[in-house]
């Protein structure tokens, strides 16, 4: 297969993507949309118009949860998610999660640190405390589920879901002055997945891109054009 995977850095999707290529260890070149993600040299690509994109053999795909899908079913092995029905759903679940709450919870936050934050503290605390709040529930869905938060005992697709987006909530909490500390299962996980190179290697490229990001609005008429 030749896969183009497109998108901008800061994003936990595109990082999700990205750590799923490298775990199953698919080799593929990563693209920036050209001219920017909605744009239409980039829709001319990838029709959606979002990231990530994949393009494998020149049939476009997007939605990231979809494209894990595909994955795993183009390339079974190493798998994504584990053998049994019960760890499967258990798996998909987390990842949703991740998508519905914790990415949701710090994506609501580049607004606010786009407009300039100091002036909305209130929005800045309610950000945090969304943020906070998805991860107590996260911690009590690890206390509940039959084999702690990565079922099967590797990483696999809730750990490529769950480990930039909780990253992403983190460094922007930390923006705007109200860090969080996560609950106790919840950062040992986190510690966990960050040994396995591939999670690694997109957290990494992540965290730089979204250093990157922040220092740009911190400056006086800061902007960081489409990305």
């Amino acid at each position: 297969m030749q896969i183009v995977l497109y998108g901008v850095a800061v994003s936990a999707f595109v990082a999700k993507v990205r750590a799923a290529l490298d775990l199953k260890g698919l080799p593929h070149e990563e693209r920036e949309p050209p001219d920017g993600y909605g744009s239409a040299a980039y829709r001319a690509i990838v029709p959606a118009g979002s990231v990530p994109g994949l393009v494998v053999d020149g049939a476009p795909l997007f939605g990231s949860n979809a494209i894990l899908e595909f994955l795993e079913e183009a390339a079974p092995e190493p798998p994504l998610l584990p053998a049994d029905p019960l760890g499967r759903a258990l798996t998909r679940a987390l990842a949703g999660y991740s998508d519905d709450r914790i990415e949701a919870a710090g994506r609501a936050m580049f607004p606010l640190v786009k407009r300039g934050w100091r002036a909305d503290p209130e929005a800045a605390a309610q950000g945090a405390a969304r943020l906070a709040e998805a991860l107590a529930r996260l911690e009590d869905i690890c206390a509940a589920a039959p084999a702690g938060l990565a079922p099967g005992g590797r990483a696999g697709m809730a750990e490529c879901a769950l480990a930039p987006a909780i990253q992403m909530g983190l460094m922007l909490c930390v923006e705007v002055e109200r860090p969080l500390t996560p609950p106790p299962r919840v950062a040992r996980w986190m510690a966990a997945a960050g040994e396995d190179p591939a999670i690694a290697r997109s957290l990494a490229i992540q965290r730089a891109a979204m250093d990157e990001w922040l220092a740009r609005w911190r400056a006086p008429g800061g902007s960081c054009g489409r990305g």
